[in-house]
């Protein structure tokens, strides 16, 4: 007989197992009916179609074909018409059209047209040159409405008769100032405050500048404030106007969340219908939409408005990558378009249950049929059709626009709007906007190929199922784990023939700001503390006449250093002389062996390191850490280079004494770098800091010490710059001296 505990295990199993058998049996009716629905979805937009729109959607296939096509539309806006100087523009034109030929997506007539332009512009640039930004304008009108008063309204308008709304994004550069996010709210307030306009959407990041994510709890109180004269203004109709936050970069998730359930738990808001963006792309997002599930039915339990979450695939894959990639992290999405299309389903399935009916509303954005009908399906088969709000992109629905709108009872139209002198903005976004459409397995890619039965409609079929299998299975809740308050495990040196920079602090972890916080607000050195002179060991503690100042406490002295004098300077070449041979002698192996110990001492260290740096120089986060983070790297690397260095015999001598005399600019990453490269390769080193930041030095030279280089080649002699500091840098005895590296 089994232990209650191992029955209760089993019985548990079983259950799991049978759960799962009953809901893969449902999916295969669910998925039988969502397949007739693409199909008649797939079938109204081929009847749908005239003459015009297969046009314009043939061009837009060929575009998405075309790679060089992109390349050429962001040349063209990048490097020529930014260009206000119409002669020289044309000559930009000349080259671009010479490096890249007339683009393939372009028809004959327009190709004729950007050949003849290009060879007028030359005898005409100030007639031409209008007429290709006037051009592009029009090429780009379909996509981006103009966010003047009267052909957005025509706009509005228009797509109102045909029973479809708008939801409008004022486009523009990123946000770098207050007077720019001031305009860019501004724009916002005033979209909202015209009649024709119910529905907007605007990121946090567009009318908000230089978010700080190290002061998250700060940060959250500042974007509240934005966020609530927006809905302030949205509160004045009746009955009142919708704001939904858009989500653009993973770091800004968390915040973005934050911001939006506070501000609308506050009782000025609680009655206020608004929305929120998910996208499934990444792992966290399940469970962010689990807790605002839970958040929502409580706040309508309290008398409080309805609340709309649109799930999207996501939209900025190609920057999580590169902001990844430079940081040294795991980028945030999930790897694979086959895991995203299971997470998109499987947040529609928890999203979509009857106990949401209510308090939740479900915006269902995407091109594809097949997930369109999935949502429908779903909803239908929970009894829960009004939770589900079709959304696609304006421009880019063409003729699914009216069988969309039909099957799903209203359709709203994500329509990006952006003014005549803003055009460079347009760009950017249907840059990315092609290029997350332009991948192998994306519906919108393969949507002008489509037909039912045909080859591509069956391989979009079996996609669209394997991702309802897989949404059952178990994932993942977050693809970046990094946890500063972990034990760091120390490195064993890289790979033969590859090297990987050491990450940056990932300050979406909520841990990794506690941390940080920690750090910044430990006391780095207590009263009286002196930073002595180290010369061979002996350690000089006298005369301390420097002083350290922590430039958020400048009254008052922070610490104080040894001031050596060119005695001790003269003495410090001197041992370094001496203990020349002893360390050039050692191995360039075993040499490489005590500088990846630096690099872990260093590492181990970051936060301790990033703290001086602020109390010491004012150097904020985002400067200190990516410098603890090159101090590793110059370990690590200089680690390597001085086992190539032994492999080199005879062909290689080191110099003998170094002179390490670093400026104060970058107190950790640059001394570090001097006194690494020139142990590296077997000299001795006489390191004077910079005067205005001892204390980062005295760090760097204690964490060599401690990882095992020897006091006999590592000697720190602070002093100002004065006899003693020129004594150093010109003496006889030294036979090289490093300033920046």
């Amino acid at each position: 007989m089994l232990p209650a505990d191992g029955l209760h295990q089993r019985t548990s199993a079983w259950s799991h197992r049978y759960a799962r058998a009953v809901a893969v049996a449902r999916d295969d009716i669910l998925t039988g009916r969502a397949v007739r629905l693409a199909e008649r979805l797939q079938a109204g937009a081929d009847a749908a179609r005239g003459r015009r729109q297969r046009a314009a959607q043939a061009r837009v296939a060929r575009l998405l074909d075309d790679r060089s096509g992109l390349a050429f539309i962001i040349a063209l806006t990048d490097e020529v018409l930014r260009i206000r100087e119409p002669a020289r523009a044309a000559g930009q034109l000349r080259a671009l059209v010479d490096e890249l030929g007339s683009p393939r997506f372009l028809d004959p007539a327009d190709r004729l047209l950007l050949s003849a332009g290009t060879v007028a512009a030359r005898r005409y640039p100030r007639m031409v040159m209008p007429l290709v930004a006037a051009r592009l304008r029009a090429e780009l009108a379909g996509y981006v409405v103009a966010a003047e008063d009267r052909p957005l309204r025509h706009h509005i308008a228009r797509r109102r008769a045909e029973g479809v709304r708008l939801n409008l994004n004022l486009l523009g550069e990123a946000i770098l100032g207050d007077d720019e996010a001031d305009r860019r709210l501004a724009g916002v307030i005033g979209l909202l405050r015209r009649p024709d306009v119910d529905y907007v959407s605007v990121k946090v990041t567009s009318v908000c500048a230089q978010i700080n994510h190290a002061a998250f709890d700060g940060e959250v109180d500042r974007v509240s404030g934005r966020l609530r004269r927006l809905y302030d203004v949205a509160r004045e109709a009746h009955p009142a106007k919708f704001v939904n936050l858009d989500m653009e970069e993973y770091r800004d998730l968390e915040l973005t969340v934050e911001v939006f359930q506070r501000v609308l738990s506050e009782p000025a808001y609680r009655s206020l219908d608004a929305g929120i963006v998910l996208q499934a792309y990444i792992p966290d997002s399940l469970p962010v939409l689990q807790d605002l599930m839970a958040w929502a039915r409580q706040r309508r339990a309290d008398g409080g408005g309805m609340v709309k979450v649109r799930i999207v695939k996501g939209a900025n894959l190609a920057m999580e990558k590169v902001e990844a990639e430079l940081a040294g992290w795991v980028p945030a999405p999930y790897p694979t378009k086959a895991e995203v299309d299971a997470n998109f389903k499987r947040m529609l399935g928890f999203a979509l249950d009857p106990s949401n009916a209510g308090a939740v509303r479900l915006g269902v954005a995407s091109h594809n049929f097949f997930e369109l009908a999935w949502a429908l399906t779903l909803a239908a088969d929970r009894q829960v059709p009004g939770m589900v709000e079709v959304e696609m992109l304006e421009g880019m629905a063409g003729s699914a626009t009216h069988p969309v709108r039909d099957a799903a009872g209203g359709l709203l139209l994500y329509a990006p709007i952006v003014a005549r002198a803003d055009h460079e903005s347009a760009i950017a976004y249907l840059v990315r906007r092609f290029d997350e459409n332009t991948g192998p397995d994306n519906f919108l890619r393969n949507q002008f190929a489509l037909g039912v039965g045909s080859p591509a409609w069956e391989q979009e079929r079996r996609r669209f199922e394997a991702s309802v299998a897989a949404s059952h299975e178990p994932t993942v809740t977050t693809l970046r784990s990094q946890d500063r308050t972990r034990p760091a495990s120390p490195a064993t040196g890289t790979t033969p023939g590859w090297f990987a920079n050491e990450p940056d602090t990932d300050l979406t972890r909520a841990a990794n700001r506690r941390w940080l916080v920690d750090h910044l607000t430990a006391e780095p050195w207590p009263d009286g503390h002196v930073i002595p002179a180290v010369v061979d060991g002996d350690v000089v503690e006298s005369p301390a006449e420097g002083v350290g100042r922590d430039p958020s406490a400048a009254g008052r002295p922070a610490y104080r250093w040894v001031q050596s004098p060119v005695e001790l300077v003269d003495r410090a070449v001197a041992a370094a002389l001496a203990g020349r041979e002893g360390w050039a002698a050692t191995p360039g192996t075993s040499r490489g062996k005590v500088l990846h110990a630096v690099a872990d001492v260093l590492s181990e260290r970051r936060g301790q390191l990033i703290g001086l740096m602020a109390h010491d120089g004012g150097k904020t986060f985002s400067e200190s850490d990516p410098e603890v983070s090159e101090a590793v790297d110059f370990a690590r690397y200089y680690a390597d280079r001085a086992a190539e260095l032994e492999a080199a015999g005879d062909r290689f001598r080191p110099i003998g004494t170094v002179a390490v005399v670093p400026p104060w600019n970058f107190p950790l990453a640059i001394p570090a770098g001097g006194v690494l490269a020139a142990l590296a390769a077997g000299n001795t080193v006489v390191f004077k800091p910079a005067p205005e930041a001892v204390a980062v030095a005295w760090a760097i030279a204690q964490a060599c010490w401690d990882a095992g280089v020897p006091r006999s080649a590592l000697h720190f002699v602070p002093t100002a710059d004065d006899d003693a500091g020129r004594r150093l840098v010109t003496h006889p005895d030294v036979g090289a001296v490093v300033l920046t590296g």
